[in-house]
C-alpha cells in the first residue's frame, strides 16, 4: 500500500497502468540525492535495471555543484540531509529551473506536504514506499515516446 497522492501532484491516471520493468532509453538522467548511502544506492540500481542513466550525489550542496555544471531531466531528493537540506536544494532548482523534483521522506503530514510543493516539488513520496511506485512516477515525469500519449490538433 502507497502514499495517497494529493490532487496537485501530477499523476495521470493512465500512468497507474505504464509497466513499472519496462525499459526507457538512457537518454534521460536522472540526480539521485540522499545522505544514506544504502538507499541511494539501492534508487540508482533500481532506475539504471529501467534503462535510465543515473548519478548520484551524497547532500544538496554536492547535487546543487552537479546541477551547475550538468543537465539532468529528474532529480529525486531526500530532504534530511547535511550541508544543504532537499527543502533548500528544491527551492534551488525551481529557483533555477534546472528540473522537476521528486521528493522522498520519512515523515508526510499536511503541513509539509505543502511546503514541499509550494516550493515546488513535482511530486512527494515516503520512503519505504514500494519502488514501483517511485518508478512510476519517474516514467510519468521523464515521458519517452512509449509512454507518451498521442498529441492531438
Amino acid at each position: 500500500a502507497g502514499w495517497p497522492l494529493a490532487s496537485r501532484c501530477l499523476w495521470p491516471r493512465e500512468a497507474s497502468m505504464v509497466n513499472a520493468e519496462e525499459t526507457r532509453p538512457a537518454t534521460i538522467r536522472i540526480l539521485v540525492v540522499d545522505d544514506d548511502a544504502c538507499g541511494r544506492h539501492a534508487m540508482v540500481e533500481r532506475l539504471q535495471r529501467c534503462g535510465y542513466e543515473v548519478e548520484d550525489a551524497e547532500d544538496g550542496l554536492q547535487a546543487f555543484q552537479r546541477l551547475q555544471q550538468d543537465r539532468f531531466d529528474l532529480v529525486i531528493t531526500d530532504i534530511q540531509m547535511p550541508r544543504m537540506d532537499g527543502v533548500a536544494l528544491l527551492r534551488e532548482i525551481c529557483r533555477h529551473d534546472y528540473a522537476p523534483v521528486i521528493v522522498l521522506t520519512t515523515l508526510v503530514d499536511g503541513y509539509l506536504q505543502e511546503v514541499l510543493y509550494r516550493a515546488g516539488a513535482s511530486g512527494v513520496l515516503v520512503k519505504g514506499d514500494s519502488a514501483t511506485e517511485l518508478v512510476r512516477w519517474v516514467h510519468t515525469l521523464c515521458p519517452t515516446p512509449e509512454t507518451s500519449e498521442p498529441r492531438h490538433g
